[in-house]
C-alpha cells in the first residue's frame, strides 16, 4: 500500500503531466483552491476526497 505522500506525489504528477495547475484542477472539480491543497497537503486527514480525486481522474 502506498504512503500518503507517494499518493500525493502520484495525483500532482499526473496534473503535472497534463499541465493542470492547482487552481485549474480546484476549479474543474468545483472546490475551492484553498480546499484542494488543504486536502493535498493533510491527506491522511482527508482519504475519502483523495479517494474521490484518484477515482475522478483514473490516476494509477
Amino acid at each position: 500500500m502506498a504512503t500518503s505522500e507517494e499518493t500525493v506525489k502520484k495525483i500532482m504528477d499526473y496534473f503535472e503531466g497534463k499541465g493542470w495547475l492547482i487552481p485549474d484542477v480546484a476549479s474543474a472539480m468545483n472546490i475551492s483552491e484553498q480546499y484542494l491543497r488543504k486536502i493535498l497537503n493533510n491527506p491522511e486527514q482527508h482519504p475519502e476526497q483523495i479517494t474521490n480525486i484518484i477515482a475522478r481522474y483514473k490516476i494509477r
